[in-house]
């Protein structure tokens, strides 16, 4: 009798596995299956778009080309001036690179390179603008600062040439210069301001500030001498020279009376507000000036801060300023835009440039 149990017992336990066994099974196979539909699915809804990709791009085929209409003839180009600002040559200050860690090397040879090369870069760059617009007039901007001068013991130590030495260098640099321009251009205006350190006083002076400028007597002397007939002066007798293009109004300035103590943003946020207070008594569409060394174009704070010649020193060094090769700058004005629409270096950096 126990036996018979047992072997029951036994059978029980058999036909309960293969339960177990039928049972994960059934559920392998369910899964199975459900993986399979959700692949179909998939493939269907592929296959849909696949379908539909095809019905748009068999839908493009019958779309022809369209011509957009040009005028007649070659485009018109607008009347443009092209103004060059020129300053803070600094001829006579000798920058050993020793001093600045290799990146500039300045004397009165390196100086006579470098204007050279302004004129021949001037040249190329006219001609290349005359494709875009009718440039038959170009300004000439001389911004001061063409010498460093004696007014400290330091810029009396690096000078090759006394300043009134110095001045006559610049000059006869500044006179081919404009011989150069003259023959490129209809009509050549020359706009003037004094620099801060051309000056024969050891401290700035402000109502009389032109009666001690070296470049000042420079400018009125070369503007006397004059025999170019299409090359007209336009001296400044204050600190700013305002000049009229055809109603568009340019303020020119050194750059010295601008204060910028360091900092965020530049000499972009104390320009913006030197240029205001200006504006509130005579407004001008666009600000020229020099100085700080750097070029920089704020359209829409119509400003152009031009570059210096004679690059990188150890003053840079000192007050942390960043490196910037020597340039000028160029402005192009589109007289029917009434606007600056560019504004360029001038790179006259050819001699680092082989190093």
């Amino acid at each position: 009798m126990a036996q018979k149990k047992l072997i029951d017992a036994v059978r029980e336990g058999a036909a309960e596995q293969d339960n177990l066994d039928r049972d994960a099974e059934l559920a392998r196979l369910r899964a199975e299956a459900a993986g399979l539909r959700s692949k179909y699915k998939a493939a269907l809804g592929r296959i849909d778009a696949e379908r539909a990709r095809a019905d748009v791009m068999a839908g493009l085929r019958g779309i022809a080309p369209h011509r957009a209409r040009q005028r007649p003839g070659k485009a018109k180009r607008h009347a443009a001036t092209m103004v060059v600002l020129l300053s803070d040559w600094h001829v006579e200050e000798r920058v050993d690179q020793a001093t600045v860690n290799g990146l500039n090397d300045y004397s009165l040879d390196v100086a006579d390179q470098r204007i050279a090369e302004l004129s021949e870069r001037l040249a190329v760059m006219l001609e290349h603008e005359r494709r875009l617009a009718e440039i038959r007039r170009v300004v000439v901007w001389l911004g001061g600062d063409f010498l460093s001068g004696h007014i400290h013991d330091d810029t009396a130590e690096l000078a090759q040439l006394a300043p009134l030495a110095a001045t006559r260098w610049a000059g006869e640099r500044i006179r081919g210069f404009l011989d150069n321009v003259a023959g490129q251009a209809d009509e050549v205006i020359v706009a003037t301001n004094s620099g801060n350190h051309g000056r024969s006083t050891e401290k700035l002076r402000i109502g009389t500030e032109m009666e001690h400028s070296f470049e000042q007597h420079l400018y009125l002397t070369l503007a006397a001498a004059e025999t170019k007939p299409n090359v007209r002066w336009h001296v400044g007798t204050g600190y700013l020279n305002v000049l009229d293009l055809d109603g568009f109004r340019v303020r020119f300035h050194h750059g010295h009376a601008v204060k910028y103590q360091g900092g965020i943003g530049g000499i972009h946020v104390p320009l913006n507000k030197s240029i205001a207070a200006w504006d509130a008594t005579l407004r001008a569409d666009l600000t020229c000036l020099g100085h700080w060394h750097q070029f920089s174009w704020g359209r829409s704070g119509r400003y152009v801060s031009n570059g210096s010649v004679i690059g990188h020193s150890a003053y840079a060094v000192r007050i942390k300023a960043n490196y910037e090769p020597p340039c000028q700058a160029c402005v192009v004005i589109d007289h029917e835009r009434h606007e600056a629409t560019k504004a360029f270096p001038l790179f006259c950096d050819r001699d680092l440039r082989k190093k």
